[in-house]
């Protein structure tokens, strides 16, 4: 599938590079260990269902000012449903929450003093609150978090991170300055506020040029969920990636691709920087995806379940598993996906054979791993539910009892094991478990669909514009899909009891996971 494409601003762009960008360093990217930081952190799950609330703790534990892409992306299928920049200065925390106010909308909260891009108070939103926008707003009441380091200024002294810095009462010294930083179309010339490429943004009037490079594997980022309705409260770190970016990936926050802007807020994303890179700087930031693929795949992930009561106690223990395909977006072709009806969370005019034939109003648009296949297989404590001959011994373990195939069809999807959910979502899948059991544990293994690939911007230098110098651009779902499903998610355990609420508790477990092969 081949769109051409005409960024915006593409002529100027082209013409203004002349200033490249040297200092590439190629690195590669790695799951963080537990107790470690990165320059991507991945939220499993947030909701804002049912009295539910997700809180996100960022910490830039660093002695250098940072540039974040702050997003939320809904459960069904990935797309962006809320999206801000958030500039911490050295040493610096932001917090805050997503949950619904007035009218059942959805806003995230926050009583932070550090700088974000747009300032706060969109559409209906209050002086600390960003609404979340309707585009995408069906289906957005669950998804997962992506929390990308857009890049660090080259010093201290640079005019966003002077604006950035906090006075000894806690305030930086000039948000609105920092703000100049994301807007569109900035210049080469000391004139216009605003992103100019990747390594290079002004701000002011007249103008101030603040350049930076990859950010250091400093974050730390942790959540929670919470109900205000049961008193349940759980949480855990992130899924830190260190080394996810070798370069700087400023981009502006007022427009994007709807604009056809490749340097607007759609970028970076869990595939890399901005496809301009390539023009401007001379580094391609882009195909950061299989990457991702390789250090998160897993042929198997372990946890726990429960399905228990104690009628004596009127307690319950209910077990939700989280899991989630991070990034399956950048394997759609967006625009026909969209176009038929991707907005609204489904598509009825997509499809995936890759023959490229138009059939009964069809056309190629799905590349992604989803559907996938799940197969558990379960076992309780004590092994029940498996089939011994009477009269016979045997080698223990024997095999566990082997669940029929489950297809997980969304981007981020929820098995519950108990009779009870725990975190009340949408939809869910439900897990046969060994006949009597009232808890153990299972493995989950998974087979991506078939098909798959890639969607992004390819350069053809072999049909360069002889008015601009720059090469056509087209959108391909040409490119391989390396390595496994990536998966990330946990098993949230809920603890009720109906005549005490105020006993009610829970917590997170993270998934074990067996690593697939390199070669999967």
């Amino acid at each position: 599938m081949k769109t051409n494409f005409k960024p915006l601003g593409l002529v100027a762009a082209v013409a203004a590079a002349s200033a490249g960008y040297a200092g590439v360093v190629n690195a590669t990217a790695s799951v963080a260990a537990e107790t470690e930081l990165g320059d991507l952190a991945i939220v499993p799950y947030y909701t804002v269902l049912d009295g539910y609330s997700t809180g996100v703790n960022i910490i830039n534990s660093s002695d250098r000012t940072q540039v974040l892409k702050f997003r939320f992306r809904r459960a069904v299928d990935s797309m962006d449903a809320l999206d801000f920049n958030v500039v911490l200065s050295p040493r610096d925390m932001y917090t805050g929450f997503i949950g619904k106010g007035a009218g059942d909308k959805i806003f995230w909260t926050s009583n932070d003093n550090s700088c974000v891009a747009p300032s706060y108070g969109n559409l209906t939103a209050a002086d600390n609150q960003f609404e979340l926008p309707p585009l995408y707003s069906i289906g957005a009441e669950t998804g997962y978090i992506e929390i990308i380091s857009m890049g660090t200024p080259l010093t201290e002294t640079a005019p966003i991170a002077v604006s950035a810095k906090h006075d000894a009462e806690g305030v930086p010294a000039d948000c609105g300055l920092v703000r100049d930083n994301f807007f569109a179309n900035g210049d080469q010339a000391s004139t216009t506020k605003g992103v100019i490429n990747s390594a290079k943004t002004h701000q002011g009037s007249p103008a101030v040029v603040s350049e930076y490079e990859a950010a250091p594997d400093s974050l730390k980022v942790s959540y929670f969920i919470k109900s205000d309705e049961t008193g349940v409260e759980f949480g855990d770190n992130a899924v830190h990636i260190a080394g996810f970016l070798d370069t700087p990936a400023m981009t502006n926050q007022q427009t994007g691709l709807f604009s056809a802007d490749l340097q607007g807020f759609d970028y970076p994303d869990l595939n890399g920087g901005s496809p301009l890179d390539v023009l401007l700087l001379g580094v391609d930031s882009r195909g950061k995806y299989n990457d991702l693929r390789s250090i998160l795949a897993a042929s198997n992930l372990i946890n726990d379940w429960s399905n228990n009561s104690v009628e004596a106690l009127g307690a319950t223990v209910d077990t939700d598993w989280v899991v989630t395909f991070p990034g399956q977006y950048v394997m759609l072709d967006l625009a026909t996906y969209l176009l038929g009806g991707g907005i609204a969370g489904t598509s009825d005019v997509c499809v995936r054979d890759g023959d490229g034939d138009v059939e009964d109003g069809t056309v190629d648009c799905d590349y992604r791993d989803i559907p996938v296949t799940a197969t558990f297989n379960v076992y309780d404590r004590e092994e029940q539910g498996i089939i011994i001959e009477e009269g016979e011994l045997v080698v223990s373990p024997s095999p566990p009892v082997t669940v029929p195939p489950e297809a997980l069809k969304d981007e981020v999807n929820v098995i519950q094991w108990g009779d009870a959910p725990v975190l009340n979502a949408p939809t869910s899948v439900s897990v046969s478990t060994p006949e009597g059991a009232k808890f153990g544990w299972a493995s989950l293994s998974t087979v991506s669909s078939d098909n798959l690939a890639l969607c992004d911007l390819v350069w053809d230098f072999t049909d360069i514009d002889p008015e601009t110098g720059a090469p056509a651009g087209n959108y391909e779902c040409s490119i391989e899909a390396t390595g496994s499903v990536p998966v990330v998610g946990f098993a949230a355990w809920q603890r009720a009891f109906a005549a005490n609420p105020g006993s009610n508790y829970g917590r997170i477990v993270d998934h074990s996971r067996t690593q697939a092969s390199a070669s999967m």
